[in-house]
């Protein structure tokens, strides 16, 4: 496998049988025929037609709009249209920085179609032969990608936090790493991508953090979502995405980028420039108008 690859099954997707979702005005998702037509039950709450999906003008603020979905969000997940809730709220905004429009259960995201926001942190020792990357072993109980391999920290950004604060958070939960530490993560840049999945439709932007570790660090999860640690030459975790689907489809990604940024994929690699262009497809995030990214793109 090649590690373009990756960046196209991250980018496949099609909007046939989805409706635009709006919030106050502002396309913020895509919802399925399917749920689109179950949701005409809350008529009070939404105003469906066959080219979109609407909060009614009566609903003219966060609070009103998320118990509305709230309500409707907990029929349709009674009659498995949508996946059991993961009580975790998220942002729902235009773009990222505006005010927020909606609180959405983290578990329908894909079935909106909506943004998901998240920090990624890459955590690495230097070393006289180069960086070494702390790779997290998913736990095989997860739902979600049992046994896959992982950044170090990883998460989701829900309500109510900031990208330094949640990256505070999930490296404390996940890997045991002291507060004043993981506040010296750096900031590296954004990954995006949107994939259809068996929900809907996923967007992710992936907001991307390099965090230098002393040689002695050993990450402890916490919160026992990763059965252990490895600690890996950053050129034998790009060699592992390269060959094999052993990484969790996103961190193949910001691995890609991480090998990228420290020169480990170098300019004169023919597909260098088609790499660094695919980790940031903004236009499949913000302006949703190509099918997908073609491997000959």
């Amino acid at each position: 496998m090649a590690l373009y690859d990756h960046i196209v099954a991250c980018n496949t997707h099609s909007l046939a049988g989805r409706r635009p979702f709006h919030v106050a005005g502002v396309q913020v998702g895509w919802v399925s025929d399917d749920i689109a037509e179950r949701m005409t039950r809350w008529h009070e709450y939404f105003a469906i037609s066959k080219d979109s999906v609407a909060f009614r003008d009566s609903l003219n603020d966060v609070e009103t709009r998320s118990k509305a979905l709230a309500e409707a969000g907990a029929a349709l997940v009674v009659h498995q249209a949508l996946s059991r809730n993961r009580k975790e709220l998220c942002p729902v905004m235009e773009t990222f920085g505006d005010p927020n429009l909606l609180r959405i259960d983290r578990a329908w995201l894909e079935s909106f179609g909506v943004v998901s926001y998240g920090v990624h942190v890459n955590g690495y020792v230097e070393t006289a032969d180069g960086p070494e990357l702390w790779i997290g072993v998913r736990a095989n109980n997860r739902i979600m990608f049992p046994g896959k391999l992982d950044n170090m920290v990883a998460g989701g950004l829900p309500v109510g936090l900031s990208l330094a604060e949640n990256v505070i958070k999930e490296a404390g939960e996940e890997a045991s790493v002291p507060e004043e530490l993981a506040a010296t993560a750096m900031p590296t840049g954004v990954v995006t991508y949107i994939k259809d999945t068996d929900r809907g439709l996923r967007r992710d932007m992936l907001f991307v953090y390099d965090l230098l570790l002393p040689a002695d660090f050993v990450p402890e999860n916490v919160d026992g979502e990763v059965s252990g640690f490895v600690r890996w030459p950053a050129r034998q975790a790009l060699r592992v995405v390269e060959e094999t689907d052993e990484f969790k489809f996103n961190v193949n990604l910001v691995i890609i980028d991480f090998a990228i940024r420290h020169g480990l994929i170098r300019p004169d690699r023919p597909d260098y420039a088609k790499l660094v262009h695919g980790l940031r497809a903004w236009r499949a995030i913000w302006r949703i108008d190509i099918a997908h990214i073609s491997s000959g793109s």
